[in-house]
């Protein structure tokens, strides 16, 4: 049978069912990973965010005052989100390497179906990273409104959303590990240290950096998150977040619809 004629058939919703249980299944299997993801929100926020706050004072923010911890500690949840991107890289290049691809498409799972079971794994991963930055925050004084917090989770899953369908996107661009970890390397960085993530922006803040911020998505994600995380709810902030995940979630779509089908990497 033609290839392009599978991809017109379709398991429906039931397909996002089966490639998710997937990733639930890889994800808990992976104790190595687990642990790493637990260490994270220990460092950054544990150490990083809670020495810096000893030493800085006051953040003004959008007419609010309060502490750097509880303003850095919404910056910490978009670098959670940022790196999840990595997982989703890996699950696809796994899934295009083995020829594991190709097979959930012909067998009729549609590619917006492939794009929101494959983002099961970094949503489990963020979410369990989020909660021990919560039980951080909430020891440490952290955390503005646990109400508040909680709702900005929504605008943050929508916009993970946003990094999943980039993994899955880079992903069909790279045929090894190692360059999944040269890419993370060049992307992660300088996508979360060129947004406002753990310091605040003023009048006196370089050039280059406002113009590196105006151009980085995670800049708008992170406002729409802090919109809300804070009570301030700009419906802008949170319209723009929502519009361009859309955006890349069609972009990712249109690249798996027209991409080849092969059981192995050549």
């Amino acid at each position: 049978m033609n290839p392009k004629q599978f991809r017109h058939q379709s398991l429906g919703l039931k397909s996002i069912k089966i490639v998710a249980n997937n990733e639930w299944r890889a994800f808990k299997h992976n104790k190595g990973l687990l642990l790493s993801m637990l260490m994270e929100p220990l460092i950054t926020y544990g150490l990083l965010v809670m020495a810096l706050n000893e030493n800085l004072s006051a953040v003004h923010y959008a007419g609010l005052t309060i502490s750097y911890n509880k303003y850095a500690l919404t910056g910490v949840l978009t670098f959670f989100m940022t790196t999840q991107m990595s997982q989703a890289m890996y699950r696809s290049t796994v899934d295009k390497e083995y020829g594991l691809l190709a097979i959930k498409f012909t067998n009729g799972v549609q590619p917006w179906h492939y794009i929101t079971g494959m983002s099961f794994f970094p949503m489990i991963g963020l979410l369990f990273q989020s909660s021990i930055l919560l039980i951080l925050g909430g020891f440490t004084g952290g955390i503005y409104n646990i109400g508040l917090l909680l709702l900005s989770f929504l605008v943050l899953l929508i916009s993970l959303e946003f990094w999943s369908a980039l993994g899955i996107i880079l992903s069909t661009r790279i045929s090894s590990y190692e360059q999944r970890d040269v890419v993370m390397t060049l992307l992660f960085s300088p996508i979360s240290y060129a947004a406002p993530t753990l310091y605040v922006f003023n009048s006196h803040s370089p050039f280059i950096i406002k113009v590196l911020s105006a151009i980085n998505p995670l800049s708008y994600q992170l406002k729409a998150i802090r919109t809300v995380a804070f009570g301030i709810f700009n419906w802008i902030d949170i319209l723009i977040a929502i519009v361009i995940t859309l955006f890349m979630i069609v972009i990712a779509q249109f690249i798996l619809k027209r991409m080849p089908l092969t059981l192995s990497e050549r």
